[in-house]
């Protein structure tokens, strides 16, 4: 990689950087590309230079945590058993996953909120990682059933984010390890367990 190329990715990750916490701090309607760019240390023609508008920062970052999030489901799908206890391991998974990027799921969730095309990119990304599952479809008798097991996990994927969205992102941690536990047998309910 040339300086060049890499001065060009440290900028474009710089812009990314500066507007997640720009939106954490202020809001996503609040936050305007002039204060990203300002913030960032550079001018509004350099940011437009990488990206256009909010949403493509927000997709951005989508894109980059898209592998993290799909290895997650990749060792869901590759557990050999689906019980409680070990659905209950795989969200304590999740949850540090959550945690990590608590920055990056907010950004996204307020961004869902106001903008379409992020919104449509999240729902692409639940089901290409849902569409890629095995063993939850391996001993599907037709394409209908598999095709509502694949609704149900991404409606259970759905579920485990507005539930961590308020356990993490929000805070609300009452009834945490209630909540983990429902979610662990409806999770260990969907492969049959």
């Amino acid at each position: 990689m040339t300086d060049r190329t890499a001065k060009s990715v440290q900028t474009r990750q710089r812009f990314v950087d500066v507007a997640l916490q720009l939106i954490k701090e202020r809001g996503y309607e609040q936050t305007s590309m002039a204060q990203i760019a300002s913030a960032a240390g550079s001018s509004r023609a350099n940011l437009y230079l990488y990206f256009k508008s909010k949403p493509q920062i927000i997709m951005a970052r989508m894109q980059e945590i898209e592998t993290l999030i799909a290895s997650l489901y990749d060792r869901l799908d590759q557990m050999s058993s689906h019980s409680c206890e070990a659905m209950k391991a795989w969200l304590d998974e999740a949850r540090d996953m959550w945690i990590r990027y608590s920055t990056e799921f907010e950004a996204i969730n307020r961004a869902m909120a106001t903008d379409p095309e992020v919104l449509d990119e999240w729902l692409g990304l639940g089901r290409r990682i849902s569409s890629r599952q095995s063993t939850l479809y391996k001993d599907c008798r037709d394409q209908e059933e598999r095709l509502d097991r694949e609704v149900h996990l991404t409606t259970l994927m759905m579920s485990l984010e507005r539930n961590f969205y308020f356990l993490y992102i929000r805070g609300h941690r009452e009834r945490e390890d209630r909540v983990l536990a429902s979610l662990a047998r409806q999770w260990a309910q969907l492969f049959g367990e």
